[in-house]
């Protein structure tokens, strides 16, 4: 009998909304991947414009195209993916940004090297200028388990102070993510600075110094805009929000650390405080459209191998 080799399966999520002019080439850095084994969820997240007339031509069956009846938030829609997947990981892919082409191989490499939970790389950061980007930063190129590592290092161990340690932009593992309540905490922007944290708590990162993740700085993104981006009253809002989740969650992983309660314990401690956030309405809602689009990808793979 032939033995299988391990599942190294990946689902990629790519959040869309209002930026179309980015999207093929988003998509389309995926699918060109060294390692082939990837399915491509684009999910518009209730864009009245979608995006589909740019990703008409693309006939990879790879690609699978959902669409959300309202504008939910990244972290709902990439909650779905994560659920309607059978996938072993999990990539986050932003709609306006890109991928090198071996990406995908060296993180999925590096998390099975170190047998982590969560693989990121160093990130260039472009502007636009002219017709084309110009790079003005490489972010996330060191990693570091100093308490008090500077910003845009990596780090490798957590304190009680909430910190933006590590960006969300890598390959999970799905029962990773799913071990500390999956991608949604109820928080439309900035609930990515949390997630890494969370997964430090119950794991390790992986790090690969390669800028394999090109970021585009825009000003209409959710991080830059002037309603959600930096210093807003939204932006504020929901880093209260988290800071206050993330000592609840802390206080957990610190009785884990004195031997009070056990690794299964700590993760259904967070479990809960995330799921404190999500109202009775969305988890509804957030069902429905995860069986939607697990209904999507079910269907691409049957017309996909009858083709």
């Amino acid at each position: 009998m032939i033995s299988k080799g391990p599942d190294r399966r990946i689902t990629a999520c790519i959040p869309y909304y209002r930026c179309k002019r980015y999207i093929r080439r988003a998509v389309l850095s995926l699918l060109a991947q060294t390692h082939r084994d990837l399915t491509v969820v684009v999910v518009n997240d209730g864009d009245p414009d979608p995006p589909w007339p740019m990703l008409r031509d693309i006939t990879d069956p790879r690609l699978v195209r959902f669409n959300l009846a309202k504008n939910r938030g990244p972290y709902f829609a990439t909650a779905a993916v994560l659920g309607a997947c059978d996938t072993p990981y999990l990539l986050i892919q932003d709609a306006a940004d890109w991928s090198a082409p071996r990406r995908v191989e060296r993180l999925l490499g590096a998390l099975e090297r170190d047998r982590a939970d969560f693989s990121v790389s160093a990130a260039p950061q472009l502007i636009e200028h002219g017709k084309g980007q110009r790079i003005v930063e490489i972010r996330w190129r060191s990693a570091s388990h100093e308490a008090d590592a500077g910003n845009f290092v990596i780090h490798h161990r957590i304190t009680s102070a909430f910190k933006y340690r590590a960006p969300h932009h890598g390959l999970f593992r799905s029962d990773s993510l799913r071990a500390i309540g999956g991608y949604y905490g109820g928080l439309k922007i900035n609930y990515d600075t949390l997630v890494p944290n969370l997964i430090l708590m119950i794991g390790r990162i992986s790090h690969v110094p390669e800028g394999l993740y090109y970021r585009l700085l825009r000003p209409g993104s959710l991080t830059h805009g002037k309603l959600t981006g930096v210093g807003s009253a939204d932006a504020k809002r929901a880093s209260a929000f988290q800071r206050q989740l993330y000592k609840s969650c802390f206080a957990s992983y610190r009785q884990f650390l004195n031997g009070g309660i056990t690794s299964s314990q700590l993760a259904a401690s967070i479990r809960s405080n995330c799921a404190a956030g999500v109202s009775a309405a969305d988890r509804k809602i957030l069902a429905f459209e995860t069986r939607r689009i697990s209904a999507a990808v079910r269907n691409q793979t049957r017309q996909a191998r009858a083709s």
